[in-house]
């Protein structure tokens, strides 16, 4: 399907939707904020983090803590056997997205997450992709500040329109969320998989720069995040 919405119109969706997420009490949404921001922070250690873990870091109870993880994973939060978490957005488990970052070879549930995460990291990440239709590798720097290089220089991203395309009552690699967000090393290869499948937009780096800005990095700058995809 062709794209109808403008880039703009897209990214307003996608903040009304997280918007409708965080409508909870400034103190639940503190809370969820350091919750996902010390998770994201821990994984990046490149291990699997414990319930205990979590909770020396956020000093968030035990209880309430392992409650939280229990919606996580209802939700699509990735777990191992011992009931760690090893996916977040940052994840251990390998995807087509690599995310070096802090000396620690890790994925990405998505391209869009690797925008977003170094930003929320507070960390410089070195992110390589291959684009779905040609195989052609992608790669980028991104800092917490933005992306610093990528290539090829046509790179653009399929974006997921939340209530047309995807719902946002689950996350992980194989929501149909993060399922359809990718690399292309070009708009025509782009094209070529978008063609196929409903509601999906083409954005540019710039343009998918701004949605993870607005929507994840900005939200917890202002600790309002409480979604990390």
């Amino acid at each position: 399907m062709q794209q109808t919405l403008t880039a703009e119109e897209i990214i307003q969706i996608w903040i009304s939707e997280t918007d409708k997420v965080v409508e909870k009490t400034p103190d639940a949404i503190e809370a969820s904020f350091q919750f996902r921001t010390e998770l994201l922070r821990l994984l990046a250690q490149g291990k699997p983090v414990s319930p205990e873990q979590l909770a020396d870091a956020t000093s968030i109870p035990i209880a309430e803590l392992r409650l939280a993880l229990d919606e996580f994973a209802a939700k699509g939060g990735e777990f191992n056997d011992d009931g760690h978490v090893v996916g977040a957005a940052l994840t251990l488990n390998p995807t087509p997205h690599h995310f070096r970052v802090n000396g620690h070879d890790l994925y990405a549930w998505c391209a869009l997450d690797t925008l977003f995460l170094p930003g929320l990291l507070g960390q410089t990440a070195a992110v390589k992709s291959t684009c779905p239709v040609t195989g052609t590798p992608i790669q980028l720097t991104v800092t917490p500040e933005g992306v610093a290089t990528y290539s090829p220089q046509s790179t653009v991203l399929s974006i997921t329109v939340p209530g047309v395309s995807c719902s946002r009552e689950t996350t992980g690699p194989q929501s149909d969320t993060c399922s359809q967000i990718y690399f292309f090393n070009s708009r025509e290869a782009a094209e070529t998989w978008v063609a196929t499948r409903s509601g999906i937009a083409i954005f540019t780096m710039e343009e998918a720069y701004k949605l993870a800005r607005l929507n994840w990095i900005k939200r917890a700058d202002t600790k309002g995040c409480s979604e990390c995809c």
